[in-house]
């Protein structure tokens, strides 16, 4: 046995090329002797490739980690080859580093192949452009725009795998069919640290003879990679070409499972999109500065669901048919209306063939194009063009589509016949209210149990108001309105009166409950109690409301703050009420002109003198800034402030005679509290209990 045989012997057993061409063994052993008798080509011109171990490594191992863009790598060769038919055959759902599988990936097509001198020429030459290689950037006999140009593609399989064999049969037909050419490439020995080229061994069917041309790549010996599900790999291939032409077709096969065959066709991603928001491109051209215009095709739109899938969600770019980038806005800056809307629902396709052609602008590892070129920014301002109109005609749909939500979500027929049967009148004034509610909210709120709740709960306290008011119009607009009309009003305020009280005396119950389980603990520390208090300031005295609902109050709030800090050089935060992520030194409530300091401590907590101080000390300098600014200082011209503290047997006799003298200050316990507001509130619960009871008018 030669030593060329002993090396063929050593290889991998090699299966004969089936389905879309077959290998014609006669008068070939596998000896590379014998091919030589047969050819004349092989042993003339063996086998080499001429590249750096850098460049596997940076353009091969690191750039494709992922079995979905290695594959797309592959099966964009065979279209560049004018193959018709591509059979993908790997197994779905698995790690390929399994060790006692022995997986295997194939991609097999019916391209137009290569002899043994082309492979040197074409495929064992990396990083060359094929485009200038070939003079032409159209496929070999279909003139397909082809998708290589850097020629690194064919490095993409040792992102995942250690072994790349490849069969191919090209060239002219003779009378034994097509000659085959079969290499064996090995990462490890590519990457040996050696100045010699690198020699692939011949496989077995090297020299032999095939009826059909084609080519097949087999990848084996893999890294821990993992092949997605068939829907994940269907998503990610499907994304990564926009070829829609009748000779064209991929096939993809789980050869995991053999029970129950499983395969899918590469097609169009079928994504769901919200009703009138499609945008079709074919007539938007992108100008560039100079005035050049560039010609668009494919379309944009709302998608139904904000996909996280990364191969559903966002614009896909192509240029020839394949995948150059991916944006989901094109880099449009951040505070523009409907901002959210347009990042969460933004999809589409973009065909856009000069990416791709003269000047080369996509990135070596075609995923991005180069945006910092001038086409490339033309694009990006044209996109931020075509997302406004896409965000303007897409509020009104979006709109429908959270409505929808939330009525199916949150059940809201059966709760409103459940809340008031046979009331159509305040079930239709709750439901529009919602409405108006939901309209300016985003369907991942709406997606919120609690969120939803809130937003039913607020509309049955509002809707029979609504009802009212349009009652009222009717009656101004008529001067002789029939006494049913007027009876009708009544009726409508009477409902409207009850919902809301019966809505707003179970919140205060619930928050009732809250303050008494703080209080009867009896170890309660004081972040509670201030949240509590935020939240339903009227424990505090039940007309009090929060000061960030009145404007006036927010640019007292503001500055003041402001303002005490260049007198004092201290960060002063007070409580705005609405918000709840911080803690202030103090609350400022109001009530018909009324500004009040509100300080707060845990309970059984002994007030000091200096903890007294610093508050008065606040109240005098809330005086001299509203005595300063006039304007603001007649809107509020009293000024109070409440100590909820359950001990002051550490104040000294100076701070006791300051509080005593000084009506604006006052000191209350924790129970005083409760007691004062549960008398406040008993004549006013009681009443709305027996509203509920009995349903007489109030």
């Amino acid at each position: 046995m030669s030593q060329q045989d002993e090396n063929h012997g050593s290889q991998p057993a090699a299966q004969s090329p089936e389905g879309l061409f077959g290998a014609v063994p006669a008068q070939a052993s596998g000896g590379h002797d014998q091919v030589a008798a047969g050819s004349g080509d092989a042993v003339s011109k063996p086998y080499v490739m001429r590249i750096s171990r850098l460049t596997v490594d940076k353009l091969g191992i690191r750039m494709y980690d992922r079995v979905s863009a290695v594959l797309a790598e592959i099966i964009a060769n065979s279209y560049d080859a004018d193959a018709e038919e591509v059979r993908v055959e790997l197994p779905w759902g698995v790690f390929l580093d399994n060790p006692g599988a022995a997986y295997e990936i194939t991609v097999s097509d019916d391209g137009h192949g290569m002899t043994a001198s082309e492979v040197n020429s074409h495929y064992l030459t990396v990083g060359s452009d094929r485009r200038k290689r070939f003079g032409k950037d159209k496929s070999k006999y279909k003139d397909r725009p082809v998708m290589g140009r850097k020629g690194i593609g064919k490095l993409a399989p040792f992102g995942i795998c250690e072994t790349v064999e490849v069969i191919t049969a090209g060239g002219e037909r003779t009378e034994k069919g097509y000659k085959v050419a079969h290499l064996i490439l090995s990462l490890n020995a590519i990457l040996d640290d050696t100045d010699d080229e690198y020699r692939p061994s011949p496989g077995p069917l090297d020299g032999s003879w095939s009826s059909k041309h084609g080519t097949s790549v087999k990848l084996r010996d893999f890294r821990r990679k993992r092949v997605p599900s068939g829907d994940e790999l269907h998503r990610q291939l499907s994304a990564r070409f926009g070829i829609r032409r009748p000779d064209w077709n991929v096939e993809v096969i789980n050869t995991d499972n053999t029970l129950i065959p499983e395969e899918f066709h590469l097609g169009e991603l079928n994504i769901e999109l919200m009703p009138d928001t499609r945008i079709d491109l074919a007539d938007r051209m992108v100008e560039t500065p100079t005035g050049e215009k560039l010609p668009i095709s494919g379309w944009l739109a709302y998608s139904k669901k904000p996909y996280r899938d990364e191969a559903m969600a966002g614009v896909r770019i192509y240029s020839r048919g394949k995948i150059v980038s991916l944006t989901r806005d094109f880099g449009i800056s951040t505070g523009f209306h409907g901002e959210y809307s347009i990042r969460s629902y933004l999809v589409g396709e973009i065909h856009a063939e000069w990416l791709d052609e003269g000047e080369d602008l996509v990135r070596s590892d075609r995923q991005d194009i180069i945006w910092s070129s001038d086409y490339g920014d033309a694009l990006r301002q044209w996109g931020h063009a075509v997302m406004r109109e896409l965000g303007a005609r897409g509020r009104n749909s979006l709109k429908k589509e959270t409505w929808s939500d939330f009525e199916q979500s949150s059940n809201l027929q059966a709760r409103l016949e459940a809340d008031a049967p046979g009331d159509k009148a305040f079930q239709e004034s709750v439901r529009q209210a919602a409405k108006l509610l939901v309209g300016d909210k985003d369907r991942e709120a709406i997606a919120d149990p609690e969120h939803r709740e809130k937003v039913y709960q607020l509309a049955k306290t509002i809707g029979p108001h609504r009802t009212l008011l349009d009652a009222l119009h009717q009656v101004a607009e008529d001067a002789s309105s029939p006494l049913d009309i007027v009876l009708g009003l009544f009726q409508k305020a009477r409902i409207a009166e009850m919902y809301s009280l019966g809505q707003v005396a179970s919140e205060r119950i619930e928050v009732l409950n809250k303050l008494s389980a703080l209080i009867d603990d009896g170890s309660t520390l004081e972040q509670p109690l201030q949240e509590l208090l935020e939240q339903a300031p009227w424990l505090l005295a039940p007309e009090w409301t929060p000061l960030g609902m009145n404007e006036s109050l927010e640019r007292v709030r503001k500055s003041f703050e402001s303002w005490y800090f260049k007198k004092h050089n201290v960060a002063l935060v007070t409580s705005a009420i609405n918000r709840q992520s911080k803690r202030p030194d103090f609350v400022l409530l109001h009530d018909s002109g009324t500004l009040w300091i509100v300080e707060i401590k845990r309970m059984n907590y002994h007030l000091t003198d200096a903890e007294y101080l610093r508050a008065v000390n606040y109240l005098y300098d809330l005086d001299e800034f509203l005595n300063q600014v006039e304007a603001l200082g007649k809107q509020f011209p009293v000024r109070n402030l409440t100590f909820i503290a359950d001990h002051t047997d550490k104040l000294s006799s100076v701070s006791i005679s300051s509080q005593a003298n000084d009506a604006r200050i006052e000191i209350r316990g924790w129970h005083d509290l409760l007691d004062d507001t549960l008398r406040a509130h008993r004549d006013f619960l009681a009443r709305v209990d027996d509203m509920k009871n009995d349903g007489s008018a109030p």
